[in-house]
């Protein structure tokens, strides 16, 4: 390693193009990355949906739900099976474990799926993988002209956007599919004596293009066929249905109104009171975001210029966010660097402090040549892992920097000084980097989501440290080395002098003197460091979740009011809630004189009692109030709406509700009942605000039984209701295409008569015995069923979900309640029913749970690096029992600042320990050399403390002021950083304390324990550094 190190030293021309080569490929690199939201991931995920009309929820769980699930149990490598079973219909999720091969994966479902026998009709059955699509940008399109008009105009913007390259996810909502309906009435059936089966019939029979094979006459080929299949609704409507006895022709139009409409859409949209589509564009692996979002949003533009009956605008940019925090990047990277660049200058050369600086821009690009390769994208994590790294980049610049100086101050000549410092620090510098980079490839190994996307943010880490590695053994000491800075003849710089006398007299002044307390009377440091770590850590009462509240700018209304109500009903509802959306708005805007809402929009569906106001707010840093204070005055006002069933409302999170809750069980009655429980007590927990629940009971249900009439005349149930469902549901007769658009022909009754309960009762059933109106046939009575009955893992299972009541009540405190004193209660009561977190409560759960797992490891690996660097147990010891007390500076910053710990902050605290484990392993090392050398122990001891005390204030200084704008600063985006700044800027100051006293403390106990254990030997012959002196090792 000196030879590799001297080489570079004396030919300084190979540091320099390391150094070029480094920038011009991390150039190549950064230009070859695309940007993402989040980091891409491959979906786990299998879907199996199968249709089978006519059944109920609990028919479509026994005939095909539990089926499939027994089937799918079987496949290898099926983590979880997620089922709900609906009406007509059963939805089935698979997830697979991480690292399966999803190609197989659906095979090996599809070919269970292939093998099941399920004694009922499917009408469609299909098996697909579920793709991870990320949207990148929303917009809605809205008018107050007819549904057509906005169809036309959605039709040739999704046109347009589909054929521009780089653009292919294009997804329209709130748009109802167009059909032909044949609609027909029970008086004119029975006029002309024809039946709903006939009409079908003879519309397949007439309305079709058949081939009738071909023939040769004259060595010519003809093709025989018939082209008489139309796709319009006038031209349908002159297809013969009967030819009367006297010739004459019975035209669908004589006996049906044969019209163009519209499906009943499952979601509608509104924007100011007017009908609105929503396009949303997502971003494939091969696509880059702000391509997609920059181009969308020239579009808009563009359009409402050349439109004045429609207009769109966007609702939601993905890039906004990701450009704000690579703008925040870019911004505290330069603030950063200038502000190390000025602090080294003031106690170094301004050479020196260059060259160090430089290592910041330097270890980026050598992490942006190896990104493409892994493959990475600049995406909000990477971008969180940059800010992250930034703190601890010049770490190992400085130490190798700055002992180099001091060798070169020393005595040594400038070619010796440079191989001398490095060799000297290098070996600690390399297992401090090591510590760190071991600590951060634990992110590859986390499960749940943080596991899909952390694993990026280890190699980001990781690799830029590799290279900041790579710049502080051989590009760095070749450029001091020949700089002015290692000049005799070179003046000092007035400011250098200044601030280096400025440390020298803290140093002499204060912290000799407080040192040498310490070890004379080391029982009071032990009191001072344990009291502050059992204050803070135990008593101190800092709060803790696993992810922190941040401004967002969207929130949501959500709603119910009575199921089987109409959409129409729904949407007066939805006008009210906007109204008082309205009035929270204007005051809002009068009293802090700026604009707070951005747009609003009416969503309903996807249930027909069901809708939800989405609401975009301004920036944060624009609008001058928090999304929490603007929720609390919409649920002061939104409540005072009667009639609702329930409503919530919340900030909307990209990781789903705050509080999220799964009760399973096979006893639907206990499970049930259990759910009502959980979700009234859940909302008495303070700070909870409302919760909803998935479980609901659908609309009422007129149920037909058989009377003694049926049954004597031998009906049976299916002849009957297939009748009921012809006339009132509808029967699809054939599938049409009309230019672009694909559309479904059905025939069924007119509005009029689907809509009247005497037409139900007097509907006539066709038998082989005659005709009879329904109500002689049958019994009726009005029940309800529940809308849906979900499965996970074979048990049934409710979810519950929560919104907090403000910024200030913690997820993680609630969740605690829940599990220690709500739910051992409903276990009382309902023994059968167990519970468990879901949504981004489980995920933290998932993710904590794999730490524990795999941190032990990865802890033991840290341990045996610490241990081959320094060949001492007890040394060792000491640096691992340096790390908790880290806490207290990360529990003060936390507490000062008023933010919960998080898993964000725990970011922060890993790349602490590298610091702190690099600044102990650089000054442990540096002891023992000066032990080998033969200087005493306390001599020992305390020089080595005297000298490291310039660089670690140094990294202190430049870490800590660095860090300082992200912490002060207001955007939205650095609310998701500054948990980590904290961590790490209050964590090192403390690491500096814990360094500079607590570890001589910690040495001296050491060595007099072993004075102890061996009796009449002297404090320097029991060190392992002079043992292993003696033993020529």
């Amino acid at each position: 390693m000196k030879s590799f190190i001297s080489y570079f030293i004396k030919y300084p021309i190979t540091a320099n193009l390391l150094m070029f080569l480094i920038f011009v490929f991390g150039l190549v690199g950064l230009n070859s990355l695309r940007s993402t939201f989040f980091p891409e991931m491959d979906s786990r995920r299998v879907m199996v949906h199968t249709i089978s009309g006519g059944l109920s929820p609990i028919e479509i769980e026994e005939s095909i739900t539990k089926k499939i699930e027994n089937k799918l149990e079987s496949v290898p490598g099926v983590k979880n099976i997620f089922s709900s079973s609906m009406e007509n219909a059963s939805v089935i999720n698979v997830e697979m474990d991480r690292g399966s091969d999803m190609y197989v994966a659906l095979q090996d479902v599809n070919n269970a799926v292939d093998q099941i026998n399920f004694n009922i009709d499917i009408d469609d059955q299909y098996v697909k993988k579920i793709d991870f699509v990320m949207p990148t940008i929303s917009f809605s399109v809205s008018t107050d002209k007819s549904l057509d008009f906005l169809k036309s105009e959605v039709d040739i913007i999704e046109d347009e956007l589909k054929s521009v390259e780089g653009i292919s996810e294009v997804e329209i909502t709130g748009l109802p599919e167009k059909e032909i309906e044949i609609s027909v009435s029970e008086k004119k059936l029975l006029a002309y004596n024809i039946t709903l089966d006939e009409i079908r019939s003879a519309v397949l029979q007439n309305n079709i293009n058949l081939t009738g094979g071909e023939i040769e006459v004259n060595q010519n080929q003809y093709l025989l066929r018939s082209n008489n299949k139309q796709n319009s609704a006038s031209e349908i409507g002159n297809i013969i249905i009967r030819v009367n006895n006297n010739g004459s022709h019975l035209f669908l139009n004589d006996i049906a109104e044969v019209r163009e409409t519209w499906s009943e859409s499952s979601i509608e949209r509104y924007r100011e009171n007017k009908r609105s589509i929503n396009i949303t564009i997502s971003n494939t692996d091969t696509q880059d975001i702000l391509f997609i979002a920059n181009y969308v949003k020239d579009y808009v533009k563009a359009f409402n210029l050349n439109n004045d009956k429609t207009e769109a605008k966007i609702l939601f940019d993905a890039s906004t966010p990701l450009k704000q925090r690579i703008d925040l990047l870019t911004k505290n990277g330069a603030i950063g660097f200038l502000l190390v660049l000025l602090f080294l200058t003031m106690f170094l050369h301004p050479r020196v402090s260059f060259w160090v600086a430089l290592s910041i821009p330097i270890s980026f690009l050598g992490m942006f040549f190896l990104a493409p390769s892994a493959p990475i994208t600049i995406n909000m994590m990477t971008m969180y892992a940059m800010i992250l790294v930034i703190g601890i980049l010049v770490d190992d610049g400085i130490i190798i920097g700055e002992n180099i100086i001091r060798k070169f101050e020393g005595g040594l000549n400038r070619f010796d000084a440079a191989v001398e410092g490095t060799m000297e620090v290098f070996p600690a510098v390399f297992a401090g980097v090591s510590t760190t980079a071991v600590a951060f490839l634990s992110f590859f190994f986390f499960e749940g989501m943080m596991g899909e996307f952390g694993w990026q943010m280890g190699f980001v880490v990781i690799v830029t440290l590799i290279f900041s590695l790579v710049e502080g053994a051989f590009i760095l000491p070749a450029h001091i080395a020949y700089s002015k800075a290692l000049d005799k003849k070179q003046e000092k710089n007035k400011i250098s002098i200044f601030f280096n006398n400025l440390i020298n007299s803290l140093r002499d002044k204060y912290y000799k003197p407080l040192l040498s307390i310490f070890l004379k009377k080391i029982y009071f440091a032990y009191i001072f460091f344990i009291g502050l770590f059992v204050f803070f850590v135990f008593l101190s009462g800092v709060k803790f979740t696993f992810f922190p509240s941040v401004e967002l700018d969207d929130l949501y209304v959500g709603y119910k009011i009575k199921p089987g109500s109409s959409i129409e009903k729904t949407k007066v509802y939805g006008d009210e809630l906007l109204k008082r959306v309205n009035e929270v708005n204007n005051f809002l805007e009068d009293s802090l004189n700026t604009n707070v809402i951005r747009s609003k929009e009416l969503k309903l569906g996807s249930k027909s009692h069901k809708g939800q106001i989405q609401i975009f707010l301004e920036a944060p840093e624009n609008r001058g109030i928090k999304a929490y204070e603007i929720v609390e005055m919409l649920r002061k006002n939104l409540n005072q709406v009667e009639g609702l069933e329930n409503l919530i409302i919340g900030v909307g999170d990209p990781f789903g509700a705050p509080l999220s809750f799964a009760l399973l069980g096979n006893n639907a009655k206990e499970l049930e009942e259990a759910s009502i429980m959980f979700s009234k007590n859940l909302n008495k927990i303070e700070g909870v605000a409302a919760s909803s629940t998935d479980y609901e009971y659908g609309p009422d249900e007129i149920n037909f039984t058989l009377n003694e009439k049926a049954k004597s005349l031998g009906l049976t149930n299916y002849l009957i209701l297939s009748q009921v469902r012809q006339g009132f549901f509808g029967t699809q007769v054939q599938d049409l295409q009309n230019n672009k658009d694909e559309m479904k022909l059905w025939i069924r009754y007119n509005e009029q008569e689907k809509n009247s309960f005497s037409s139900l009762e007097n509907m006539k059933i066709r038998t082989n015995k005659g005709i009879f109106p329904l109500t002689e046939l049958v019994n009726f009575n009005i029940d309800n069923k529940i809308v849906s009955i979900n499965r996970k893992n074979g048990s049934k299972i409710i979810e519950i979900e929560g919104e907090l009541a403000s910024d200030n009540a913690y997820s993680s405190d609630i969740i605690s309640e829940v599990e220690k004193k709500l739910f051992p209660k409903i276990k009382e009561r309902y023994p059968s029913v167990r519970m468990e977190l879901s949504g981004s409560s489980d995920e933290g759960t998932i993710t904590t749970n794999s730490m524990k797992k795999i941190m032990p490891v990865f802890g033991f690996l840290i341990l045996c690096i610490v241990l081959i660097t320094f060949r001492s147990k007890a040394q060792t010891f000491l640096v691992f029992l340096l790390m908790p007390f880290t806490l207290v500076g990360v529990y003060f910053g936390h507490l000062l600042h008023g933010m919960p710990v998080s898993v964000l902050s725990g970011f922060g605290v890993v790349a602490l320990i590298g610091v702190l484990v690099n600044d102990a392993l650089v000054f442990i090392t540096s002891f023992n050399l000066r032990l080998k050398k033969g200087e005493s122990f306390l001599h020992a001891l305390e020089l080595t403390s005297i000298n490291r005390f310039r660089p670690i204030i140094l990294t202190t200084i430049t870490t800590v002021f660095g860090l300082l704008p992200l912490i002060f600063e207001k955007s939205m985006q650095a609310q998701f950083l500054i948990p980590m700044a904290i961590s790490l800027s209050y964590g090192i100051i403390m690491a500096t304390l814990l360094t500079l006293l607590f570890l001589p403390v910690l040495l001296l106990t050491v060595n007099n324990i072993r004075l102890f254990i061996s009796r009449n030997k002297s404090r320097e012959e029991v060190e392992p550094a002079v043992k292993e002196l003696k033993n020529n090792i």
